[in-house]
């Protein structure tokens, strides 16, 4: 028996996913109305999510980088390495240098601020 083409083997792969949702959730007993109703409701949302997640992706692991060089080095080193990816001015997401402080900080200077 000869092995089965790359686009066979998708297409089986694509039919056994089919099937497993069609079982898990009850799909197979639906009308073929309710079928095609949840088939388009389910191809909208892997759509939707997918194509966020391959937006997003990128600019949120660059946005961990640039926080992680900042409490790495206290100083934001890494952050000249990725600061033209961000706007610098007037961003939501910006980075201030001095704008962000450790709980201890904000804790110690809490405590230090009541008069007694």
């Amino acid at each position: 028996m000869s092995k089965p083409s790359t686009i066979q083997a998708f297409a089986r792969w694509a039919w056994l996913k089919k099937y497993r949702i069609e079982v898990t959730y009850g799909v197979y007993v639906f009308t073929p109305v309710e079928k095609a109703v949840f088939w388009t409701i389910f191809c909208f949302l892997f759509t939707v999510i997918s194509f966020a997640a391959l937006v997003y992706t990128q600019r949120n692991i660059l946005l961990l980088l640039r926080y992680a060089s900042f409490y790495v080095s206290r100083e934001g080193a890494a952050t000249n390495v990725v600061s033209n990816l961000f706007p610098k001015s007037g961003a939501a997401l910006s980075m201030p240098g001095s704008g962000i402080t450790s709980l201890a900080e904000t804790m110690g200077a809490a405590a230090n601020s009541q008069a007694p």
